[in-house]
């Protein structure tokens, strides 16, 4: 439980986060993260935040601020986005808060729970940095819950799923965020040189191709491979040997 963080993305409430606190410290979990909060929030962190986090003060102690999602996921190798809203369409393949931990305790290395802001969660810019979506079914009349809650429910269901395990893991290992992020930047260009998309549909493009690749589960290896394999592609495409046997092959 100590390679998982939990991301809060721009939280506004004070209480929220020490309510956020006291849930972590009850299913094991330590590490919180808190991208751009509310000047409410802190640091130092609000004396309402410290009034909910019953017994958890230390988490709030050690909480770290940072500015951007990216710098909260750094070293991260396998990034859950949770999100209570429908989309047209997801980066990465969806599964309910009782999936996620099979997905968690599979994979080597640091894990990020992020959770987005009180009033509209994540961005879909956001949710592109995830290899993995998750969402708590609830009831139609009415779907939302408050960001601790369901922190409660993600916690909950992560803790019970490491103690059926004996607190073991396996030992696969994927890229992390930044290797992943450098390929889907290399792949975005690439989509456009050749014409396979454009500029307009580019981002429903890539949403498209990330989750393809979120669900191959890419290794380090791998992606340093497929890398290699769009700078090999890009370069015989401009190389003026290829230009010139097309052209002699046509004329």
């Amino acid at each position: 439980m100590e390679r998982v963080r939990i991301v809060l993305v721009e939280p506004q409430e004070p209480m929220n986060v020490g309510a956020v606190a006291r849930a972590m410290r009850n299913f094991g979990l330590s590490r919180l993260y808190l991208v751009n909060p509310s000047p409410r929030v802190g640091p130092p962190w609000a004396r309402e935040a410290y009034w909910l986090a019953v017994h958890a003060e230390e988490v709030l102690n050690r909480a770290v601020a940072v500015g951007s999602l990216g710098e909260a996921l750094e070293g991260v190798s396998f990034v859950v986005a949770t999100t209570g809203r429908p989309r047209e369409l997801y980066p990465a393949p969806v599964v309910t808060a009782h999936e996620v931990p099979a997905h968690v305790l599979s994979v080597k290395g640091e894990v990020a729970l992020v959770f987005g802001r009180e009033t509209f969660g994540l961005t879909n810019e956001e949710l592109d940095l995830a290899h993995l979506i998750g969402t708590i079914p609830t009831a139609p009349e009415q779907p939302s819950l408050n960001l601790a809650q369901a922190v409660v429910v993600f916690a909950y269901e992560l803790y019970q799923a490491w103690l059926q395990q004996g607190g073991t893991v396996s030992q696969e290992e994927l890229a992390d965020v930044a290797a992943l992020e450098g390929f889907f930047a290399d792949l975005g260009r690439y989509v456009l040189e050749i014409g396979f998309t454009d500029q307009h549909r580019h981002p429903y493009a890539m949403r498209r191709l990330r989750r393809i690749f979120h669900k191959a589960r890419l290794s380090p290896g791998e992606v340093q491979l497929l890398r290699g394999l769009l700078h090999q592609s890009r370069y015989a495409v401009a190389s003026p040997r290829n230009k010139e046997g097309t052209k002699g092959k046509d004329g």
